[in-house]
């Protein structure tokens, strides 16, 4: 999927014989941040928020953009300090978390607004982290099971403890990284 972009508007107005067009950004820099994510979960998943599974990526766009324009309200409807029992019901959870998000950059969370956005953070922290090609780091839900060669079935007991042990090191240090570069994303 292409940058998501903030759409821009235009106006013309012909009043008093003069032509005078105005262009601007639709959303406000406080609403752009919401608008992206909400296009990006949108056009991830093609049947969370509308079913974009028979469309291109212009006609997912396009229609990721509509269904935003008809939930705008819901979506940018301010609880106290959290989410509001509309947003709960009806968004998905990454919706949700970008809202929380938004709400604490503002510092309006409640602290029982606060606890949800952990739990939600904290869920999202179970899922295994699985090395990609690059090298980049990636969540995934279900990663595959390891292949056992008859080699390694046939490894003596001592030797697979001391795998075992170099294994449970490497997977500690992956959590260990993931974990920091969260930190460094959050304080971007």
């Amino acid at each position: 999927m292409k940058n998501i972009k903030n759409p821009l508007t235009s106006n013309i107005d012909r009043s008093n014989g003069n032509i005078e067009i105005s262009i601007a950004k639709k959303y406000k820099q406080e609403e752009e941040a919401m608008y992206k994510s909400f296009m990006s979960v949108c056009a991830a998943d093609d049947k969370v928020l509308v079913d974009t599974s028979k469309m291109d990526d212009n006609q997912t766009m396009k229609a990721c953009g509509m269904q935003y324009d008809k939930m705008r309200a819901m979506i940018n409807e301010v609880g106290e300090g959290g989410l509001t029992e509309k947003q709960k019901k009806n968004l998905p959870p990454a919706l949700q978390k970008a809202i929380l998000e938004k709400v604490k950059k503002e510092g309006k969370m409640t602290e029982k607004a606060e606890a949800a956005y952990l739990k939600m953070l904290s869920e999202d922290d179970k899922k295994e982290v699985e090395v990609g090609p690059e090298g980049e780091m990636k969540k995934v839900d279900n990663p595959k099971k390891p292949k056992v060669s008859k080699a390694a079935q046939e490894l003596p007991a001592d030797a697979k403890k001391k795998l075992a042990e170099i294994v449970s090191e490497l997977d500690s240090g992956v959590k260990a990284h993931a974990s920091q570069a969260k930190r460094i994303r959050d304080m971007l």
